[in-house]
């Protein structure tokens, strides 16, 4: 399985999966001409794109990927925050937890996030070879332990000090940031309780324009997870 980053910033979000059989695409955050060309031209070759939430950032190309024939996925509460009844609704058990479903090649089980959004996802997806993706962005936190999970792809926005010192943010944009996405020391926090021994790829999401330092994150996280894993910031793109 491979894992390609698209596009990675407030301004848009997208992400390619391919196993060898199916390609399968995670956000839709950019204009459809953009994203069009990003594919390739390809965009009716994708089996699928799956949306974490309504924020445009991640899901504005949605509509245009339906009309094109592209099934795109979403929770319902998504769907009705996106006041649309196109997307696939993804599946629940009467318990209310999501249901493993099939994309393609791809098995897909969605788990809960924690934003300021009406019912934020994330995605354990598997290829037909059995590895595994984890991917989780916009959260303030996680705690799912993805075990044997080949690739991690994580929300990583900010560091709290940086933050501090951006006083030209609005008071209302910090408590935002700080509320409803993940701080560099809550993932490493996280990531030190993982058993990584199947982590080959450790991809970083979405980092702050104003509030991150990709390389002093890298290096932070590279301190706390083992040395086989590759540790790499999704370039911003778009």
């Amino acid at each position: 399985m491979t894992f390609t980053s698209l596009a990675s910033s407030s301004a848009g979000n997208a992400y390619l999966v391919e196993d060898g059989e199916s390609r399968l695409l995670i956000e839709c955050g950019l204009p459809f001409r953009r994203l069009r060309k990003l594919l390739g031209f390809d965009v009716t070759g994708l089996r699928g794109c799956l949306i974490t939430h309504e924020h445009k950032d991640h899901a504005r190309s949605f509509l245009e990927l339906i009309r094109s024939g592209v099934p795109v996925w979403a929770s319902e509460g998504t769907a009705e925050a996106l006041e649309s009844e196109l997307p696939e609704i993804l599946p629940v058990r009467e318990d209310g937890d999501y249901l493993p479903f099939r994309v393609g090649t791809f098995s897909v089980l969605p788990f809960r996030t924690w934003h300021d959004a009406k019912e934020p996802v994330g995605y354990l997806v598997r290829g037909t070879d059995g590895d595994k993706l984890a991917f989780a962005t916009d959260t303030v936190n996680l705690e799912y332990r993805f075990p044997g999970a080949g690739i991690l792809a994580v929300e990583c926005n900010y560091a709290a000090d940086i933050l501090v010192r951006s006083t030209r943010l609005p008071e209302k944009v910090r408590e935002r940031i700080t509320n409803s996405h993940m701080e560099i020391s809550t993932l490493c926090g996280y990531l030190q309780g993982l058993d990584l021994s199947a982590c080959r790829e450790l991809w970083l999401l979405h980092l702050s324009d104003a509030c991150s330092d990709e390389g002093r994150f890298i290096r932070a996280v590279r301190g706390c997870v083992p040395g086989h894993v590759a540790v790499r910031a999704c370039p911003k793109g778009g």
